[in-house]
């Protein structure tokens, strides 16, 4: 957010319009507020600076908001995947919480209905966990593992070994997971890392695994990306995304989507009711859990016999809604500077410019026909991903960076093992979307910005801070300037910034990277910005309920 503060007129022979840049702390700043200096002092110093930094000023908070979805597929194979992802999401969480964000995290299942009415079934030959109407419809998830009745032994295990207490949920009426302001709404659990030596809030990492080992009780007829439309648009949900956040739409399934148009539901009807031997492409002529891709796709060898089949598409009379459509509704709530879709599902995918091959097994009739798993784990058999298609075109959509690498990353359900790497390059991925800049160009004295910059109380932003951080020292400034992700955690900054002997420093300095703080780009505004960075003393932990003001002289 920006917004001009004061009215009265800088000087303009003070200004230097040189490339902004950092020197020792206090050197040529234009605005040298002592650190230990008694309160009449640190008046007069604030007054001087104001005098500065009287026109044109803006405010901004470094603090981003980071909305993460996770549409988690809950069939009756999912068991040990979600087992896998509850057991390596602490470092995710823990990864996201060192960008200093605030976070929403929710939890949203892939059942959402088959039915064609509220309160019909399918009757004879169906299951009964399809046998709904919206099923859990898009609505974020805050049950406990615990309280799931109907899962298997394998998913009430998981939960046994991973849930610590079914206590840890939000306590504040929100069926989501956040952290705002260094608050959480979840109960603490504060252990000491043997690693850091520091005391850690494990309340949010207990209160995912308990909440997201969902179970396997659900329709094994998965709408990912319905799923993702209706947790958007679910009144529901309200308050879980925030106006101008970046938002993370992250997927774990083992199967393709299966979103059915909703004036063809009665296609999904899993009795094979008029089958006629001289039509074995009709919809009621295969099992369910074939029907969504052979219905969906055409491929170079018919889909009505057993074998391979290779250079698959979308079939032009494909009952499912176009994956187009959903890709159009994210970007509808988010630009794609601001969106992140990433999935951990079945890789290889059926990749239409390779010539992919899925593999058809069974009988001679077409409801024989069922799909060859496309991977299996190479540890656990029991652990497989069913072909997909539609995911992967999803993920397509999004294209690749600046660096040639996919925006939106795809990580193989099979691979368990590679669950933290995968966790790691989502992560990765919301880090790129967080750059800090100040949308403006600014105006220096000597080369200095023109910034007073320090902590503020979240609940009083425009208040002025207690204490003034001084400009870093050059290598350090320079660190932010020199990297595509400026960050806590990009290594360079680290090394560079650890001589820094003041308890925390600022600086704000033009990237050397075209591609970050852009202009044209809300974040780098009409002319391309500065990024900015603070660094705290041995790269502690903001306070608490504290966010960092910037406020600059810019035009």
């Amino acid at each position: 957010m920006s917004r001009p503060l004061l009215t009265r007129t800088l000087a303009g022979a003070l200004l230097s319009l040189t490339a902004v840049a950092c020197t020792a702390p206090q050197v040529g700043s234009p605005c040298p507020i002592p650190t230990n200096a008694d309160a009449k002092t640190r008046t007069e110093a604030v007054q001087k600076c104001f005098g500065l930094i009287a026109g044109n000023s803006n405010d901004f908070r470094l603090k981003k908001d980071v909305d993460i979805l996770f549409v988690i597929d809950n069939s009756p194979s999912m068991s040990p995947k979600q087992k896998a992802l509850a057991e390596n999401i602490p470092k995710f969480i823990e990864k996201i919480d060192s960008f200093g964000v605030n976070y929403h995290v929710g939890i949203v299942t892939t059942d959402v209905g088959t039915t064609v009415s509220d309160g019909a079934t399918w009757g004879a030959g169906s299951e009964p966990s399809c046998d709904s109407f919206t099923g859990d419809d898009g609505r974020l998830q805050d049950m406990t593992c615990d309280k799931r009745n109907t899962v298997s032994p394998e998913a009430a295990n998981a939960c046994a070994t991973l849930c610590p207490d079914n206590r840890f949920k939000p306590t504040d009426g929100s069926k989501y997971i956040s952290k705002v302001d260094g608050k959480t709404n979840v109960p603490a659990d504060l252990k000491l890392d043997p690693m850091t030596g520091k005391m850690v809030d494990y309340g949010p990492t207990n209160a995912f695994k308990c909440m997201a080992l969902v179970g396997d009780a659900g329709c094994g007829v998965e709408g990912q990306l319905e799923a993702v439309k209706r947790a958007i648009t679910n009144s529901a949900n309200t308050g879980f995304i925030r106006d101008n956040s970046v938002l993370a739409v992250i997927f774990i399934t083992d199967e393709d989507d299966c979103s059915v148009k909703a004036s063809r539901r009665s296609e999904l009807n899993p009795g094979y009711r008029n089958c006629n031997a001289a039509q074995p492409d009709s919809y009621d002529c295969y099992k369910v859990d074939y029907r969504c891709m052979a219905r969906s796709l055409t491929c170079n060898e018919p889909m009505t016999t057993a074998g391979g089949k290779t250079g698959c598409k979308e079939r032009a009379d494909s009952f499912l809604e176009p994956v187009k459509t959903y890709y159009d509704e994210l970007l509808k709530v988010r630009k794609a500077d601001k969106l992140i879709v990433s999935g951990i599902w079945t890789l290889p995918n059926i990749d239409v410019a390779k010539g992919g091959t899925v593999g058809i097994v069974g009988g001679p009739l077409t409801s024989d026909l069922r799909r060859d798993p496309a991977c299996v784990n190479s540890t656990n058999s029991a652990v497989v991903g069913q072909p997909q298609f539609r995911m992967s075109q999803l993920a397509n959509m999004f294209g690749t960076d600046t660096e040639g690498l996919p925006n939106a990353p795809q990580m193989n359900v099979c691979d368990t093992a590679k669950y933290p790497a995968a966790l790691d390059a989502i992560a990765k991925a919301v880090e790129k979307k967080l750059v800090p800049c100040l949308p403006i160009t600014l105006k220096t004295v000597n080369g200095q910005p023109i910034c007073l910059v320090g902590d503020v109380d979240s609940t009083t932003p425009d208040a002025n801070p207690e204490k003034y951080f001084p400009l870093c020292t050059s290598g350090c400034c320079d660190a932010w300037a020199s990297t595509s992700t400026p960050s806590l955690s990009d290594k360079g900054i680290q090394a560079a910034c650890a001589g820094e002997t003041t308890e925390a420093c600022y600086g704000a300095i033009k990237s050397k990277d075209a591609s970050v703080c852009k202009a044209g780009t809300p974040e780098g505004g009409v002319n391309g910005g500065v990024v900015t960075g603070v660094w705290r003393k041995n790269n502690a932990n903001p306070p608490a309920g504290k966010v960092v003001n910037f406020r600059c002289v810019g035009f």
